[in-house]
């Protein structure tokens, strides 16, 4: 009996340690955000509850989990407020259904129909017109899951607007508004019990207007889409690959009124394709992911009548790097660093004359200085903190000690309940 009762405490030790190995494995893993992606080469090949602003799928995953960004100051290291700052929640209902809020600003970071007037259309109304049209800004996305049988289905729908009234005692009004309406649709699940799948798609309608007692009404709108996939596809018990692709494009036109009536014309395009392939090595709490990726963006300038013709910009970037690694320095901090660097070719038309152009092809390449990436994550419970580090600070050396610039550049916080 007493060899029973040893046998049975070491059973229940080894029970309890397993536990409790998997609970702060996925405390580590229910972390992160666009700082974390940032610091780690702007690392689209991991997992992250930063992609939930593509797929709302990932919302299965990270359930019962509050996410916001404090952004960075960019430039003013001690002013107050930040940019990029927005909150997220997501909470579970039940096994099957959870449902989450994203509150955003214009300057949001991420990625999705959370993100607003991407292209600029109000810039470009107010240009047109000399308008003062205000900018789109607190952005509202609420999402939903549904999740069965190890598949994961997400919706989200969001919904901006803004407004412009002069009302003189004498005289007609002027009247603007901008709004943006966008809806997107995800899935997260396994095909076999090695091939995970993340695919998304959304779709967003930005559009503006203004009339005013002397011209006819002007109206601008664009339709952005975008399909987004990645696999995680487990090829050994520490190794996985990790294909990447995803489309964007956006067309548009503008009715541009005056007093003789209503102009059409298209507005600018823009198309992009990504194409990567990349690996996650983990090893306990090291994790290196990364790879190369093929990305070709084109932009076109339609023609305008007696002045230009249409005009293309076309970007090939080859290779793209996009390299990470962190790994638990402690049990509360965890170190990372991260490499992005892009060589491309740059052809761009100029107008030559109404009907003629001329072309410039060269080479650039991205950053213009630099490449390196670090960051950091601190832990403490369910509550997490994740900063890029401004690897500056690191040279300065004896500095630091009243230096006068900022040690991290970008901060998200987070906690999984």
């Amino acid at each position: 009996m007493k060899g029973m009762g040893v046998l049975l405490v070491i059973l229940l030790f080894a029970q309890f340690s397993i536990s409790s190995a998997q609970q702060q494995f996925n405390n580590f893993e229910r972390t992160g955000g666009y700082a974390r992606v940032l610091s780690m080469g702007f690392n689209k090949y991991i997992e992250d509850p930063y992609f939930i602003t593509s797929n709302p799928a990932w919302g299965s995953k990270y359930d019962n989990f509050v996410l916001g960004d404090l952004g960075s100051s960019f430039g003013s290291d001690f002013g107050a407020g930040g940019v990029g700052e927005f909150i997220f929640a997501n909470l579970r209902a039940n096994k099957n259904f959870s449902f989450g809020v994203f509150l955003t600003r214009k300057d949001f970071q991420g990625q999705g129909i959370a993100k607003l007037d991407a292209f600029n259309l109000v810039g470009e109304t107010n240009s047109a017109l000399g308008a003062s049209l205000p900018p789109l800004d607190n952005n509202v996305e609420l999402i939903g899951v549904y999740t069965v049988n190890g598949h994961s289905f997400g919706i989200g729908i969001a919904y901006a607007s803004s407004t412009f009234e002069d009302k003189p005692a004498a005289g007609g009004a002027t009247v603007g508004n901008a709004k943006q309406f966008g809806i997107n649709i995800g899935y997260l699940g396994k095909l076999t019990t090695n091939i995970v799948i993340d695919l998304a798609g959304y779709i967003i309608f930005p559009g503006t207007s203004f009339q005013s007692p002397q011209s006819s009404q002007t109206s601008f709108s664009q339709t952005v889409l975008s399909v987004n996939a990645r696999g995680f596809i487990k090829t050994s018990y520490n190794v996985s690959v990790v294909p990447v692709i995803s489309l964007l494009s956006s067309k548009g036109t503008a009715d541009i009124g005056d007093q003789n009536g209503v102009t059409t014309t298209d507005l600018p395009s823009y198309s992009a394709i990504n194409i990567g392939v990349g690996i996650n090595y983990k090893l306990g709490k090291f994790l290196l992911a990364g790879g190369p990726s093929f990305d070709i963006v084109f932009e076109t300038t339609p023609s305008v009548s007696g002045i230009s013709p249409k005009l293309t910009r076309t970007t090939t970037s080859f290779p793209h790097w996009n390299v990470g690694a962190e790994w638990e320095m402690l049990d509360w901090l965890v170190g990372r660093i991260g490499y992005n660097v892009a060589t491309s070719k740059v052809s761009m038309e100029t107008p030559a004359s109404v009907t003629s152009k001329n072309e410039i092809i060269n080479t650039s390449y991205s950053p213009i200085n630099g490449g390196i990436t670090l960051g950091v994550g601190f832990r403490f419970a369910g509550f997490s903190l994740d900063a890029t580090v401004n690897e500056g600070v690191l040279r300065q050396g004896f500095n630091n000690l009243g230096g006068g610039g900022s040690t991290f550049s970008y901060l998200t916080m987070s906690y999984a309940f």
